[in-house]
């Protein structure tokens, strides 16, 4: 019996020693991982099943077909001539082979178009190694016609044979697998670390595989990727609590795949409920992990260490990963395969991001399908939904779809969604907004259906002081600083927060110069290793468990979302209002009146919970709405919902939470002008919708590029996530030559620590393109002590105030 010609091929090659694998077996191995990945996770099953509309055991073969032709572009002659003496070792002398550029990925699905058949599918696992490049023009290799003959018949036979043994009578012609390019490309990355390197070309190819099975399910096992829940639910995640408010609609709801919306009040328990609700979609065999996205660095950074108790509950077989930008500052790579980059963090049983991470998997990067492949077999959670802008909006709204198609499930968190917002979102997975009762759960199955579910009891009144401080810069005046400084060094815990990172060291070095005692900046313009001792200061200083001996804290929006702190006064620059009341949320976060708590009490000098907006002259505001504003009006542009935000907030004296919520946003955010409203605004009003329908409709064109993609590591990649928001990554040196934080500057780690993110304007330095960055010295580039980096011109302002 003649051997098959695809025993002539390698697939690895070892260039030290001049070993080899053989491209059957090479192909067989990835196939066995995925295999054992689709034996131990009946969820990927079930969910490519429902998309393609076949049997598990049907969609299991076509899966793993696909799989076993992922390196189809390796039976060409270009390839085989990488290393010359293994082509003439397994083909012979015979022929020349000409060498020239060549990738094997494109290649595969150019073959199998022009063989075989046409099917995305093929495209999907031919664009393992990242991403399917549409620019190659395709030609054949410039070698004899009898060795481009005998490539040919290879890839005919190996076909062949792997439609004889998955039981398929044709090629498969089905809908497109979302989460094919990711389970291959991943198997492939596992199936390549259990080379064996194989020589002999006469062992049988089903007996191989079966060897190949325990090998590919033990190094499965050693990724992480592998992990059995191991309890569900409210009752079981946290035994201690009693469910309260929307938690105790946890019975209720439908443990079924869909979109659930959760709005309730900050402080009011939702990242609980969505954990406790995801592991019950977990434990009904809908999902196989969970993937938190938050807007920060700083609420990823908290919540990562919040959840691990409860991480630890549902797999204790595995860890919880990090994944932003930073993130391999705080998780060493020899922490093993999940913790080695941001797009492997998604394929863990439950993983923390920033949403740019997430976004990535919608965006030309290369390997975007790993990601998009870890949330679509997960519960998606993204927190503080409100809070982004148009042009994000239009990619969470990709991702969303994304996760309909693939059958997968979305919690969407948020106090204060406006109505209009929350409809674009419904929509996704073709619901509609039902009720306008606060708190409310909205849930959308896959079908469309939408149900609504209200707490029964009338939930518990926090009311609220308001204050308004009139200021044309928006900034405390001598008085008021004073008055902050008495608050503080009576006792109370005080925050301010700023719009503008500028904005915040101005008031710091103010503040700073008026008393003895200590006063705190946060914001995002520190090193990473300044920014994460300062986040951890920051939390044991304000935050629940805190000893409260007064303090001071000027901040930015860092602080607005998701971290645990707990001020008795809070100051903050205009922002719209359901920013404010976010910032709101840290304001008497804890009871810390009732008994045995165990925490400090709150200073006697400030008897309600007490905020404070510093806002602009109205007429001012009414005279000139592009510049009333300042810097709040750069960084929220919609001048209307400040205005409006201004006048409700000059109109109440007291909020009172969480009736205040629905009626405030509402209000607000109302599409049409109000008849006491400005001319002048309508037309500003008109100017800012045409400005965000141009940003959701860039992100959406951005979605859907076919160009040549970034590298994921590249930092513009993170770039394509926001609109205009260019940065650069600055590693800061001593005036020595050392780094800031000291180590090496090759150690991508001893980097990360002394590297600061700075906008185009203030970076400066040397320029690295190998890594991505500028080198800049301290004193002689730019200005770094306390304050983070800042310009010259704050001496100026504070000269000038």
């Amino acid at each position: 019996m003649t051997t098959p010609l695809y025993y002539q091929y390698w697939g690895k090659a070892c260039k030290e020693d001049e070993s080899y694998h053989l491209l059957p077996y090479h192909c067989l191995d990835v196939v066995a991982v995925a295999d054992i990945w689709l034996q131990q996770s009946s969820v990927l099953l079930n969910l490519i099943s429902q998309q393609i509309g076949l049997s598990k055991e049907q969609s299991k073969s076509v899966v793993l077909f696909f799989v076993a032709l992922h390196d189809l572009g390796k039976f060409d002659a270009r390839f085989q001539n990488f290393v010359p003496k293994l082509r003439v070792k397994l083909q012979g002398d015979d022929y020349e082979v000409d060498d020239e550029p060549y990738s094997h990925g494109p290649y595969g699905y150019y073959y199998f178009e022009q063989e075989f058949s046409d099917t995305e599918n093929m495209k999907a696992v031919a664009g393992h190694h990242g991403f399917y490049d549409e620019s190659i023009r395709f030609m054949l290799p410039d070698a004899d016609e009898e060795l481009i003959e005998q490539d040919k018949q290879a890839r005919k036979q190996w076909i062949e044979f792997c439609l004889d043994w998955f039981k398929l009578d044709d090629i498969p012609q089905v809908e497109d697998i979302s989460m094919l390019a990711g389970l291959c490309s991943v198997s492939d990355w596992v199936g390549s670390s259990i080379t064996n390197f194989t020589q002999v070309a006469d062992i049988d190819l089903k007996a191989y595989f079966q060897d190949a099975l325990p090998r590919a399910e033990k190094a499965l096992k050693e990724t992480g990727m592998l992990a059995s829940i191991q309890g569900s639910g409210f009752g079981y995640l946290f035994p201690d609590y009693v469910p309260r408010g929307i938690q105790g609609l946890l019975p209720k709801l439908s443990i079924a795949t869909g979109l659930t919306i959760v709005e309730s009040d900050t402080g009011s328990g939702k990242t609980e409920f969505a954990l406790a609700y995801a592991s019950e979609l977990i434990k009904q065999g809908l999902a196989d992990g969970i993937v938190f996205g938050l807007p920060t660095q700083a609420t990823a950074n908290g919540l990562f260490d919040r959840i691990g108790d409860a991480a630890n509950k549902l797999f204790p077989d595995s860890t919880v990963t990090l994944a932003h930008s930073k993130s391999k500052y705080l998780i060493p790579d020899e922490d093993g395969f999940l913790h080695q980059s941001s797009k492997r963090a998604f394929l863990g049983s439950m993983s923390v991001a920033t949403v740019d991470q997430i976004l990535m998997g919608v965006l030309g990067i290369k390997h975007q399908f790993v990601r998009s492949f870890g949330t679509r077999k997960s519960v998606l959670i993204l927190d503080e939904i409100h809070s982004f802008d148009a042009y994000m909006y239009g990619l969470i709204e990709k991702v969303l779809r994304g996760q309909h198609e693939a059958y997968s499930s979305v919690i969407l968190l948020s106090a204060t969604l406006p109505i209009n917002l929350k409809r674009q979102l419904l929509d996704s997975y073709q619901g509609e907004a039902l009720s306008d009762a606060y708190p409310l759960i909205t849930q959308v199955d896959l079908n469309g259906k939408t149900s609504v579910y209200e707490i029964d009891q009338k939930p518990e009144e926090k009311q609220l002081q308001n204050e308004v401080w009139i200021s044309s810069k928006q900034l405390p005046s001598t008085e008021q600083c004073q008055q902050l400084i008495e608050w503080a060094e009576a006792g109370a815990m005080v925050g301010v927060i700023c719009n503008t990172v500028k904005d915040a060291q101005l008031i710091y070095s103010l503040l700073a110069d008026k008393t003895e005692m200590e006063i705190d900046l946060f914001h995002a313009r520190y090193t990473v290793a300044d920014r994460r001792k300062l986040e951890d200061y920051v939390l044991n200083k304000y935050g629940k468990t805190a000893e409260r001996k007064g303090g001071l804290l000027i901040a930015t929006q860092v602080i607005e979302q998701s971290l645990d702190l707990d001020f008795d006064v809070l100051v903050s620059q205009i922002a719209p209002i359901e920013f404010l009341m976010q910032r709101m949320g840290r304001l008497w976060r804890h009871d810390r009146l009732a008994i045995n708590t165990g925490l400090a009490p709150r200073a006697a000098v400030i008897k309600q919970p007490l905020f404070i907006t510093l806002c602009p002259v109205l007429k001012e505001v009414e005279e000139n709405f592009e510049t009333a504003y300042a810097g709040s009006g750069f960084v929220y542009k919609n001048i209307r919902v400040l205005y409006r935000t201004q006048k409700y907030l000059e109109s109440n004296e007291q909020f009172c939470f969480p009736a205040c919520y629905r009626e405030a946003i509402n209000h607000i955010h109302h599409d049409e002008s109000y008849s006491d409203e400005p001319s002048k605004l309508s037309e500003i009003v008109e100017k800012f919708n045409n400005e965000q329908d141009g940003s959701y409709y860039l992100a959406k064109m951005m979605s859907n590029q076919n160009s040549r993609p970034l590298n994921d590591v590249d930092p513009r990649s993170a770039l394509l996530t926001r609109e205009g928001e260019l940065s650069q990554a600055v590693v800061l040196f001593k005036s020595d030559g050392d780094l800031l934080h000291g180590g090496s500057y090759d150690e991508q780690q001893d980097r990360e620590k002394s590297t600061v993110s700075l906008s185009n304007k203030l970076a400066k330095g040397k320029k690295d393109t190998d890594n991505y960055c500028f080198k800049a010295v301290i004193g002689k580039d730019l200005f770094y002590n306390e304050l983070g980096v800042f310009d010259e011109q704050l001496q100026q302002d504070l000269e000038n105030y």
